[in-house]
């Protein structure tokens, strides 16, 4: 399943603006909020991770699937850039 990063960063600010405004009541001391503050960035960090570490494996299984076509097109470019080299006077 694809992590939503997107989702993921929108909570993240959404509670740091919560414990922004519970500092700001007086509520938690900036020792509590540092401390959520790490919590939170440690639960953001693990779902980027998560997203590249997805899109990664993404991109190598379509490399593997399509091996031949990627192949195939790369020597087709090379033929055409030395053919338009040989071409040119």
């Amino acid at each position: 399943m694809f992590p939503n990063l997107f989702e993921t960063t929108k909570e993240y600010w959404q509670q740091l603006d919560k414990l922004e405004s519970l500092y700001k009541q007086g509520t938690l001391s900036i020792d509590e909020v540092d401390r959520e503050v790490e919590i939170l960035m440690k639960h953001l960090g693990q779902q980027r991770r998560a997203s590249l570490r997805y899109f990664l494996e993404s991109l190598f299984h379509w490399i593997s699937t399509h091996r031949e076509l990627l192949i195939g097109s790369g020597v087709l470019l090379l033929v055409t850039y030395s053919w338009m080299l040989s071409a040119t006077p």
